[in-house]
């Protein structure tokens, strides 16, 4: 079985309508290149999660570079450095998940880090549940 790959994310403005269209939540995982820690969320949370379909209806997933040089186009348009974009979010740690509505707005609290994989997949599910309920509200 492939896996499936989690889509980079450049253009902000452009998902914004994407995601306004579909009436879904951005679940939006800020990585690194070299980050061991990102490279197991998306092995064992998000691929995992892709191939299940859980929530397919109701999220998009994308997944944003931080490392040096990476750019990327804000929710208004504005090219700026990746790294600018998240720390405006508060996001200083990766691997980091965001539950954003089609405008940025965060529609729940970013999970930061990874303890345990055990755990981690019952936080998110229930953190993607909350973020869902306040975006349809």
């Amino acid at each position: 079985m492939s896996k499936p790959d989690i889509e980079r994310i450049h253009d902000f403005s452009r998902l914004s309508k994407l995601v306004s269209e579909h009436k879904r939540v951005i679940l939006l995982l800020v990585s690194q290149e070299d980050c061991p820690y990102c490279h197991l969320i998306k092995e064992d949370i998000i691929r995992p999660m892709i191939l299940g379909e859980d929530f397919k209806d109701d999220i998009l997933i994308r997944e944003l570079f931080i490392d040096e040089g990476e750019s990327i186009v804000d929710f208004q348009g504005i090219e700026r450095e990746a790294a600018d974009f998240a720390h405006g979010y508060g996001v200083s740690v990766t691997p980091t998940l965001l539950f954003l509505a089609a405008d940025g707005k965060e529609l729940e609290k970013k999970m930061v880090g990874i303890n345990t994989v055990e755990m981690y997949w019952y936080y998110l599910s229930e953190a993607i549940g909350s973020a869902i309920r306040k975006f349809k509200g």
